[in-house]
């Protein structure tokens, strides 16, 4: 496609912020490329969500593929998947589970080679890791009454982890 064509349609068919209206899309590079072990290509995950009519989106995209070389292809995968002339946002890493978005390539593309699934499933793991790393530091079970509460009656030992829990 013709550069010039491909700025076309860029501006035609993104949205600059989310709108109701618009599909949501991830464009993600999950593995390869300069500085990767692999040292393979780059692949990039592309999905896209419809938008439903609660405004909501569903959990599961309505499509989900990997693309190669660069961004701009695993872009142009997008919008062949989303019909046109319907408006996409391009949702950042963390708005949507990208990790799932590559076990659902893992799930359903029978054309994955070894290292395709090698790289997925590092891409995987290492998302889960990111996701539990940001949930241990964002989110506790502490509840300041509750803790005072507890201190009165039971003393202050009870400041320590629940047992099996790592903190």
């Amino acid at each position: 496609m013709n550069p010039d064509d491909w700025l076309r349609l860029l501006r035609t068919r993104l949205a600059t912020r989310p709108r109701a209206d618009a599909w949501l899309a991830l464009v993600m590079q999950a593995f390869g490329g300069a500085g990767d072990a692999s040292g393979g290509p780059a692949h990039w995950l592309a999905a896209g969500w419809a938008p439903q009519p609660d405004g909501l989106y569903r959990r599961l995209p309505e499509f989900a593929a990997i693309a190669s070389p660069d961004r701009d292809r695993a872009l142009a995968e997008v919008l062949v998947h989303v019909p046109a002339p319907a408006t996409v946002w391009l949702a950042a890493p963390d708005t949507v589970d990208a990790a799932l978005v590559a076990e659902t390539v893992l799930a359903v593309d029978r054309n994955l080679q070894p290292w395709h699934r090698d790289g997925l499933r590092a891409f995987v793991a290492a998302q889960r890791a990111a996701d539990l790393a940001r949930i241990r530091a964002r989110y506790t079970d502490r509840e300041d009454g509750f803790e005072r509460l507890r201190r009165t009656l039971l003393g202050d030992a009870t400041d320590a982890p629940p047992a099996g829990r790592r903190d």
